[in-house]
């Protein structure tokens, strides 16, 4: 289903051991075996059948995890799609640490992405749009927490948001950023509504295909006012680690009517 880094390195590592201890268990019997009657020498067949076992089992591995890498991710409401999101669903609600601790904090409530949306003007925005479904931003929820003016957007990020193999392409991150921030400048403005006037971004770690993230943002309330908006935003790993950090700066038009966002994120 889901082809987690962590998943597969984990396997790979699982396998590798477990040949590890095969090879060693099976170099010890052989060994007693001809301390035990040293007219006999050990079979060159037996070593060969022990290096056979080692480098298949490793090329199996290694070919199912490029198979996977290379292959075309599923095409937005094909049914190997649907069972992709579901699978994405499924490790959202039972396998994150951070969702659990979320949804048991009073402080924070969880929302849908694009509530403030019909499906029909959703096709054409594009995040919920062009790159919609497991390939592309498979999957969104917002914790917002009203007292600290704080979002966290826990996030999975599909294979066709590469931009380089396994690694999520940089402009594909500030397209989620920069809605992120934005979810906490227009639910500050009055307007409800609001447009980027300033990104700034700096990458420090890679962020990987296939694996959610989470994206801590933060509305500046002493220098925000009714038609201008400064929030930061961090994107960590699900190990905490921080991959990128950004701040922008949104603004209410004076120049030209925008339509309200809504109440909604």
């Amino acid at each position: 289903m889901i082809h987690y880094r962590s998943i597969i390195q984990s396997t790979l590592r699982g396998s590798s051991i477990q040949t590890r201890s095969f090879w060693r268990s099976t170099v010890r019997n052989v060994s007693t075996a001809a301390q035990a009657n040293a007219s006999r020498k050990p079979s060159s067949w037996t070593r060969r059948l022990i290096y056979a076992g080692i480098f298949g089992t490793l090329g199996v591995s290694t070919g199912k995890w490029l198979d996977n890498k290379i292959a075309a991710p599923p095409a937005p409401g094909s049914l190997e799609d649907q069972m992709e999101l579901q699978e994405i669903q499924r490790v959202f609600d039972i396998g994150l640490p951070i969702v659990q601790e979320l949804r048991h904090n009073p402080d924070y409530v969880e929302k849908d992405v694009y509530e403030n949306f019909a499906d029909k003007h959703k096709i054409h925005r594009l995040t919920s749009g062009s790159l919609a479904g497991s390939r592309g931003f498979g999957f969104q929820k917002v914790f917002w927490n009203d007292k600290e003016k704080k979002l966290i957007s826990v996030v999975f990020l599909g294979p066709g948001l590469e931009g380089w193999p396994t690694m999520v392409h940089g402009g594909a991150l500030a397209t989620v950023i920069d809605e992120n921030l934005g979810r906490a400048a227009i639910r500050h403005f009055p307007a409800r509504t609001g447009v980027t006037a300033n990104l700034k971004l700096n990458y420090r770690a890679p962020v990987y295909s296939d694996n959610f993230y989470a994206l801590h943002t933060t509305l500046d309330q002493e220098q925000s006012t009714d038609a201008k908006a400064y929030a930061k935003c961090e994107v960590r790993d699900m190990a905490g680690q921080l991959c990128v950090e950004a701040t922008g700066l949104f603004v209410v038009p004076k120049s030209f009517k925008l339509s309200m966002v809504g109440e909604y994120f």
